[in-house]
């Protein structure tokens, strides 16, 4: 049952197919080891391979990511997925791996056709080399394509502060996440320290004399 059971929502992700829902439900648990075990059932499915990877990169296990990539890249290197875990692997290991990402993410809309989840990639990628104005103009062009996917709401917000946007610019993405992805796992996040900042404010104001 559900309510006994607090993987109920991770496993019941994966045996329905939803990889992605899978690692976004033990993300709100914070149970990566618990989500691995469940898609270790099925290491055979490149899906399940590909969800490895990106779990274990959260992990900051980039050496057993590696491993299950070079699994991918036997199994189909050509692949979509392969291709995209492959991205996701040289983003975390960055440096000149980077411009392999972008690259990566180029070749994918060249090939197929451009998406926020590709422009997405590549804006990380810029910002992560220092380039936010670049990327800037990719978050902008995936905006026009879904004005409320929350990866590129998440990232206009990272980069509105490192360009020096004004409040108003920054608050705006953040309402609209909030409307639009209220239980996404960086509004639950944002809210709680939202919270505590609070809670930290009223403990230390000074107290006015009557």
């Amino acid at each position: 049952m559900a309510g006994s059971d607090p993987f109920f929502e991770v496993k019941n992700a994966f045996y329905l197919g939803n990889y992605q829902h899978c690692i976004n439900e033990a993300q709100k648990t914070k149970s990566f080891g618990s989500a691995l075990r469940v898609l270790r059932q099925s290491e055979s499915s490149l899906e399940c391979a590909a969800m490895m990877v990106q779990t274990l990169l959260k992990i900051n296990r980039v050496d057993l990511a590696r491993k299950e990539l070079k699994r991918m890249q036997e199994a189909d290197d050509d692949a979509t997925l392969t291709q995209l875990a492959l991205a996701w692997f040289n983003m975390t290991v960055g440096g000149e791996k980077l411009q392999d990402a972008f690259y990566i993410y180029q070749e994918m809309c060249d090939k197929y056709t451009t998406t926020p989840l590709l422009l997405n990639g590549q804006a990380t990628c810029l910002m992560l080399q220092g380039k936010v104005d670049d990327a800037e103009s990719l978050l902008q062009e995936a905006q026009e394509k879904d004005s409320n996917n929350p990866e590129t709401l998440i990232n206009l917000i990272v980069a509105s502060q490192h360009l020096g946007k004004s409040f108003e610019v920054t608050n705006r993405y953040i309402s609209q996440l909030k409307d639009a992805h209220n239980k996404h796992c960086f509004v639950g996040d944002y809210t709680t320290k939202e919270r505590e900042f609070d809670r930290l404010c009223k403990q230390y104001t000074p107290s006015v004399a009557s």
